[in-house]
């Protein structure tokens, strides 16, 4: 109230203070902006459905392949996810790091083995994505179930459930081993703080069904 009272035309100077500050915060709400962890900040139109984006899945997940041969022993990759932002258009890019694991297993030993599978430009659309992986090969010693290498063609269907969760369906084949189809099939990718410390239970579908050693 002082600084208010000294010197000439103290009100004319108020109310260009206010007509100031109102035009600032009218252009403020014009676009709106965005705090969650590993995103800029810079103002977004929001996600492909229209609305801003309600989940954020930058990170590393654990991500679990339940096949419809064996749905207590899962496949299992550490998912590293960036996620880009365009005229209000979301785009996953996703490696999935294979981890070994003991015929029999699934919580040993759980180590990165081979070279990731990386797929780019996969778009996220009312929370949801299609990954077409086309046909891939995983080593024998990432397949819990027989031990054998896979060389299988799948289809995942994912669905983002929360900033530390997605899931969804995996269709397709199992070419080597000759199992055929995997219709049936789930994963799910549950978040890391460390990737070197992974969940036990593993989680296998978006109904939060999980799995462990005997």
């Amino acid at each position: 109230m002082l600084a208010l009272g000294c010197g000439p035309d103290p009100e004319g100077k108020y109310n260009d203070f206010v007509n100031q500050t109102r035009e600032s915060a009218s252009a403020s709400e014009g676009a709106e902006t965005t705090s969650e962890p590993g995103t800029t900040g810079t103002p977004t139109t929001g996600g492909t459905s229209g609305g801003p984006a309600l989940f954020d899945i930058n990170g590393d997940f654990l991500l679990a392949v339940s096949t419809t041969v064996d749905r207590s022993k899962p496949l299992q990759f550490i998912a590293t996810n960036t996620v880009t932002e365009t005229d209000g258009k979301q785009v996953l890019s996703i490696c999935l790091q294979p981890l070994t694991l003991m015929q029999g297993k699934v919580t040993i030993p759980r180590e990165p083995i081979g070279e990731p599978l990386c797929f780019k430009d996969l778009d996220i659309v009312d929370n949801g994505f299609t990954l077409d992986a086309g046909i891939v090969s995983v080593t024998g010693m990432a397949n819990p179930i027989t031990g054998a290498n896979i060389v299988a063609s799948l289809i995942m269907a994912g669905k983002v459930k929360s900033d530390d969760l997605f899931c969804g369906t995996v269709t397709g084949e199992v070419m080597e081993p000759p199992v055929g189809s995997v219709e049936g099939s789930s994963f799910a990718a549950v978040r890391l703080a460390d990737v070197k410390v992974l969940p036990d239970p593993v989680v296998i579908d978006c109904d939060g069904v999980s799995v462990t050693d005997p």
